[in-house]
């Protein structure tokens, strides 16, 4: 499994908690395309589907 940096800060919503749409529950993180997201559902996401573009690099 390959692990997603989240570390930089662009990464970190401080002001709100919006739900994931895989599991829809509050995240505070953002993808890069600013969707909430939490970072094993995320890596889950991707091993689970690797061809797809969401969460991709």
């Amino acid at each position: 499994m390959a692990l997603l940096n989240r570390l930089d800060a662009r990464h970190f919503d401080a002001t709100e908690d919006l739900p994931f749409a895989l599991c829809g529950r509050p995240a505070p993180l953002r993808s890069r395309g600013r969707e909430p997201v939490h970072k094993v559902c995320a890596e889950d996401w991707r091993d689970q589907y690797p061809n797809s573009a969401r969460f991709r690099r």
